[in-house]
């Protein structure tokens, strides 16, 4: 393995210096699809869920809906709240929940690796914006993905249920709302946007040199789809995919699945959780939710070309001025908090 992977860096650094620009091209269209798609998409939403949960409120403010989860999967409410969240709120946040619940001695990292088989899904602001709206060209079409994708992590969350009771120790009464709280929650979604947005800006520029060598064209004579490739490293090129009368279920199928670039985010992120079961579940997940996006197959398959957004590449700074300075204010945040850490040590 070690000297398949010098031959794979010493190719890829080979292809840097002949054609730099395809690279620099990709990592320039990545960090402008962070500032639109991924950071709005997610940032708000993961700082409200570290929040839900450091404060307590989730175990009252989604009981409505934890109540009858929980006798369905016969499940303790709190999971049911850590997994609906999860799948609500983007990839990161389930792995992130999770690794809360072990880092305070809740439930084990062997239990906690059994959740995050279901604790995993996109959520619905990009499947809809981004699978639905610019492949399909259709807001049903991406509800009906991520319906598909959500009784999918549904179907997968019975199916570890079964494999025996998941215990979670009780959480004390009393809900905080401290300052603190509040400020380690922003600060905990920095961390998360950080950890996902570079991962992706890294593996968009290793896309781009894996198209040099030709890899995309085996998928395409598979397929008849070179994209797939691509959203199977990275998810959000699944924006590439063609809206054809098989792309309803392998979007599904990708966005369950996630991406291996999602993959090394969730390791990142799930500290002392084993992961060989969730990356195991990937599989049949993303099975499940092709059969269930099958039927609407025909109804959101385009003849001729996806009906793609207008390309934010083109101009990728001219209208993030807002979205680049919460970034850089991000930044700043963990900075500070970095350096409070460190002079706590």
């Amino acid at each position: 393995m070690k000297y398949f992977l010098s031959v794979i860096a010493v190719i890829f650094a080979v292809l840097l210096v002949l054609d730099p620009g395809a690279a620099s091209g990709a990592v320039r269209t990545a960090v402008s699809d962070c500032l639109e798609v991924i950071v709005p998409s997610l940032f708000a939403f993961t700082v409200l869920a570290i929040w839900l949960q450091k404060s307590g409120l989730y175990r009252v403010a989604l009981k409505p809906l934890t109540f009858p989860l929980s006798k369905l999967l016969r499940m303790d409410e709190e999971l049911c709240a850590v997994f609906l969240l999860a799948n609500i709120g983007g990839y990161p946040v389930g792995a992130r929940l999770l690794s809360e619940l072990v880092k305070n001695g809740r439930i084990s990292p062997k239990d906690a690796g059994r959740m995050l088989c279901c604790c995993f899904g996109s959520g619905p602001s990009f499947v809809v914006g981004i699978a639905g709206a610019q492949i399909f060209g259709s807001t049903a079409a991406g509800l009906a993905l991520f319906g598909a994708c959500f009784f999918s992590s549904l179907l997968i969350a019975a199916a570890v249920r079964m494999r025996g009771e998941i215990p979670l120790k009780k959480a004390e009464s009393r809900f905080s709302f401290t300052p603190e709280d509040f400020t380690s929650s922003v600060t905990g979604g920095a961390r998360v946007m950080f950890t996902v947005c570079v991962m992706i800006v890294g593996f968009s520029a290793a896309t781009a040199l894996l198209r040099q060598l030709g890899i995309f064209s085996l998928f395409e004579r598979l397929f008849g789809n070179a994209e797939i490739f691509p959203a199977l490293l990275e998810v959000t090129r699944i924006k590439a995919v063609s809206p054809t009368a098989a792309a309803m279920p392998i979007c599904a199928a990708l966005l369950s699945f996630g991406g291996i670039c999602v993959h090394l985010q969730v390791s990142a992120l799930a500290k002392g959780i084993p992961l060989r079961g969730f990356l195991l579940s990937r599989i049949p997940a993303a099975a499940l939710s092709a059969l269930l996006a099958m039927p609407f197959s025909r109804r959101f398959a385009v003849d001729g070309i996806p009906a793609l957004a207008p390309n934010a590449s083109a101009e990728p700074f001219s209208k993030n001025a807002v979205i680049s300075a919460c970034v850089l204010i991000m930044s700043g945040i963990l900075l500070l908090e970095a350096r409070r850490s460190k002079s706590k040590e």
